[in-house]
């Protein structure tokens, strides 16, 4: 072999050999920026976990809160029900104590008109209307105080109600304000 064939041949093998550092050199260059793509994804994916982790604890503490929230007033309006519950069945009792009251009234009035009428005008006849009229008196005590506990029953049914329905506009505030935190997305 000549000379210059195998300086041909070592210039060869240098070039190829050049060539190969070359692409290696290349290759280490695209695995080096095909590592520090790769390791950006997984930053950008950990810290978009992280963002959507903490939204979630976010959304659900607000719900949670919230829901509490509507579970008080729940057990407030459940108390102001029970309470115009028993207020109603307390006038039930004095309207039915006003209906004794008036059958009474009525069965007082036919004594004296029964007395008035008697040709006898003795003193038992009208020591019996004075009684009749003493007892008319009681009634009309007893049905003042039936009317001031009916009047009472229905102011304590008013605020009950009063209350109820603010209640109600609060919570129908805080229904409407739940689901916002959830349209700060997209999806």
């Amino acid at each position: 072999m000549s000379i210059e064939r195998q300086e041909q041949t070592a210039h060869m093998v240098e070039n190829i050999q050049m060539q190969f550092i070359a692409a290696i050199k290349s290759q280490e260059q695209l695995n080096h920026q095909l590592n520090r793509r790769n390791s950006q994804i997984i930053r950008y994916g950990v810290f978009i976990s992280l963002i959507f982790f903490a939204v979630v604890i976010f959304l659900s503490w607000s719900q949670q809160h919230n829901m509490k929230r509507m579970s008080d007033y729940i057990a407030e309006m459940t108390k102001s029900v029970s309470s115009m519950n028993n207020a109603i069945g307390q006038m039930q009792n004095n309207m039915n104590s006003m209906k004794e009251g008036i059958n009474k009234v009525v069965s007082h009035t036919r004594i004296i008109s029964r007395s008035i009428v008697q040709p006898d005008n003795s003193v038992a006849v009208l020591s019996h209307i004075a009684n009749s009229v003493k007892l008319l008196q009681d009634d009309a005590h007893g049905f003042n105080n039936s009317i001031e506990s009916i009047n009472y029953n229905l102011t304590n049914i008013n605020k009950q109600m009063k209350q109820l329905n603010r209640k109600l506009g609060v919570m129908g505030q805080d229904i409407n304000r739940m689901p916002s935190p959830g349209k700060m997305f997209p999806f």
